[in-house]
Formats: structure tokens, sequence, C-alpha cells
């Protein structure tokens, strides 16, 4: 699933099906919020946590696609189980609202990260580039906090909800 945060509001794309998901990342690199993450907090969430990779994901192959992501400008949540990073922009004509997009790549089903993730992630920074993306800035990560109560609220896409 793809979040994109801003702090007064939230966007949310379903579940993505692997035809569309080229389209949800060029979707996502031009998205919007206002957040960066500090250079330190970049460091502290990715050298301090490990990942949680999702059942049935080759470990060994996983970790060397991470590793590269975590090179770059992507971190892992508290808990290891999603990435996550924004995006900067120079022109209002590349974003939605503002010049700056938080995106967030976790499964749900099986918990944890899988090569899909990965996959999307890379994705991400490759469009990023090709629209021009900037170093972002430092700024509060409230973004973060603001990502993690919307997820806790929203509860789990995967698992149908009971009516009753």
């Amino acid at each position: 699933m793809l979040r994109l945060f801003k702090s007064s509001q939230l966007h949310s794309v379903p579940s993505l099906s692997p035809t569309s998901a080229a389209a949800a990342a060029a979707a996502a690199a031009t998205a919007t919020s206002r957040i960066a993450i500090t250079p330190l907090a970049r460091a502290m969430s990715s050298s301090t946590q490990k990942p949680r990779f999702s059942e049935g994901t080759e470990e060994a192959s996983a970790s060397s696609s991470l590793d590269s992501l975590l090179s770059g400008h992507w971190t892992l949540t508290n808990e290891g189980e999603a990435l996550e990073r924004s995006f900067k922009f120079k022109t209002f004509a590349k974003t939605w609202v503002y010049n700056t997009a938080f995106i967030r790549w976790t499964t749900h089903h099986p918990k944890g990260l899988s090569t899909k993730d990965l996959e999307l992630a890379a994705a991400c920074d490759s469009i990023a580039r090709d629209f021009g993306e900037l170093e972002p800035e430092p700024v509060s990560c409230e973004v973060r906090s603001v990502a993690d109560r919307a997820t806790t609220s929203a509860g789990d896409c995967c698992i149908p909800k009971k009516s009753g």
C-alpha cells in the first residue's frame, strides 16, 4: 500500500497491481506533502533499525536491495517493517500541492518488507530523478508521526472488515 501524507490531510491509494505499480510510482514521485528527513534522523533510523521482512521474502537478496536504498534517502520505520522517504521538486508543476512528497512502502499481508516494496522504492527514486528531484530540506519529522497515527487508525487494509 502506498500512503501519501500531508500534515493537514491524508491521501491513500489502495493496494497496487503489478501493472499499475509504475503509474503509481510516477504519481508518487509528483505527490505532495511537507516533510524532509534530516541526515541525522536518516542515519539514526537506518543504522539502529533491523529490517523485518515479510514471510516468504528471500532475505539475502532483499538485504542487498535494502542496503542500496538505505544508502540513499530511504529509511526504515521504527518497527523495520516499512521504507519511507521524502522527495522534493523545484516547481509546483512537478507536484500536486507543494513541492515535497512523503512515501511509505510496506506489505501488510504477510506483514513486513517484501521485494515488491524494495522494487517500488527503487522505481520511485528513478522516476524522481527523471522529474528533477532536489535535495530535501531539513524539516520537522512530524509527518512521520502523522503517518504512524493514520496507519494505526486505518487498520489493516488486507483484512476484510466485519459487518455488524
